[in-house]
């Protein structure tokens, strides 16, 4: 009778966790195995006597159980590696007969959204989509619109929904950098392969109208053609550049004006914002203050001199782990590379150092501010067209901003602080003045 429970017990194991021998989806890591591994550490927690005291038994086929380490490397091992083969109970990590971990199938596309802007909208969740009968407002009826979408499947008896058609084929896009027309292309093609009725979109246009939901802000800031200025607050109804007089503005051969050079600026508060509304991050933004320094051992920005003069000096600002601590880099850069147009532009980008050592550094958590244009390097106006930013974290330093974090399911003000500038030396020059 023990024998035959034992039986059903594994092959119930097996059911559940398929996931773990389903890791890859391409080049990128599935979110069932995400959420998995998620679950695994939670498990390993709760037993803390199979482990050596902070540290857990990594299952990865290098470490095949034998080796400890922190949780984290624990879960990078298994993201770039995977389980060891046939581990659907975890015996060394503690799991006795008949123990069970209850997993729950969700739909992680509906996470994704209720995550990213159901937090402003907790009213909505709990209704249906169809029994709102008055006009939804701006922001309710995107959540409404996204969770359709995260619902609907893509046609009849289709195991994808319309919003993970959308975000997987925005994502190889940007992941293999293909042109518009050759998405257009792929989206025809499909749409022609797959069942009449179906909801998916012939163009990349489509497929980003069902995105738009939870796109992020940016700003298109038209910039003399020199440097002098940016056409922005006091200045933005100019039509000539007050400090050397060039035009806003040019004629295209058919007579139409537009800028003569703009400047894209993405704003960064709802950026971070995004980092502690998602769920896989926002525990890990306080990483820094839960693990404890090692002395002498520079392992990560906090063990620095400059991030202990920093809460040694502002302690309010320390006494919130949430606050983000920045890093700012810059560097010229050719699209068009070595044989393209001489042309070079300048991507300012920030990095949150709240991350362990094996998120901070990684591009996901690389955050875009301003894109500079060309056609050459900025020389000393790069303050200028900084201007945006440096108002946006002059705010961020001194009031701060309402932020939700969806891990301890509160609101706090969200404060920020960059601690230094990454550069060559010859940007080093510009960010110096």
């Amino acid at each position: 009778m023990i024998f035959v429970e034992g039986v059903e017990f594994s092959i119930m194991k097996r059911t559940e966790r398929k996931w773990m021998y389903d890791r890859l989806d391409g080049r990128n890591i599935k979110p069932e195995f995400l959420n998995g591994v998620t679950e695994f550490i939670e498990f390993c927690k709760e037993h803390p006597s199979c482990g050596d005291g902070d540290k857990i038994r990594c299952p990865c086929p290098l470490c095949d159980n034998r080796r400890f380490y922190d949780v984290e490397t624990v879960r990078l091992h298994l993201y770039k590696k995977g389980f060891v083969r046939n581990y659907y109970e975890w015996v060394c990590q503690g799991e006795s007969f008949g123990e069970s971990v209850s997993r729950v199938q969700t739909n992680p596309y509906r996470e994704m959204v209720i995550d990213a802007l159901g937090n402003n909208q907790e009213h909505m969740l709990n209704e249906e989509v169809d029994v709102v009968e008055e006009e939804p407002n701006g922001e309710a009826k995107k959540l409404i619109d996204l969770l359709k979408a995260a619902e609907d499947p893509l046609h009849e008896g289709s195991n994808l929904s319309v919003l993970e058609m959308a975000s997987r084929i925005a994502s190889l896009k940007c992941e293999f950098n293909l042109q518009h027309r050759c998405v257009d292309g792929f989206a025809s093609l499909m749409n022609d392969a797959i069942p009449n009725n179906n909801q998916m979109g012939r163009t990349f246009n489509s497929t980003k109208k069902v995105l738009h939901g939870l796109e992020l802000p940016h700003e298109r800031i038209h910039t003399c053609p020199k440097g002098c200025l940016l056409f922005w607050k006091a200045d933005a109804q100019l039509d000539k550049c007050r400090v050397c007089g060039s035009d806003r503005y040019r004629k295209t051969s058919r007579g139409k004006l537009v800028p003569a050079k703009v400047m894209i600026y993405f704003p960064i508060t709802p950026r971070l914002q995004r980092l502690y509304a998602t769920k896989n991050v926002s525990e890990d933004m306080t990483w820094h203050a839960k693990n404890p320094r090692v002395q002498n051992t520079f392992a990560h920005p906090s063990d620095s001199e400059a991030w202990k003069h920093l809460d040694a000096t502002f302690p309010d600002f320390a006494l919130e782990p949430r606050n983000v601590r920045l890093g700012l880099c810059t560097d010229g850069f050719a699209p068009h590379g070595k044989f393209g147009s001489q042309y070079s532009c300048w991507p300012v980008i920030l990095t949150p150092y709240n991350l362990p050592p094996s998120m901070c550094m990684k591009k996901p958590f690389m955050l875009l501010s301003l894109l500079v244009p060309g056609p050459t390097n900025p020389k000393g106006h790069l303050d200028v067209y900084m201007q945006p930013l440096i108002e946006e974290l002059k705010q961020l330093w001194e009031v701060g901003d309402m932020t939700y974090d969806i891990s301890s399911k509160q609101n706090f003000n969200l404060r920020a602080a960059v601690l230094w500038t990454i550069s060559d030396f010859p940007a080093y020059g510009m960010l110096s003045g």
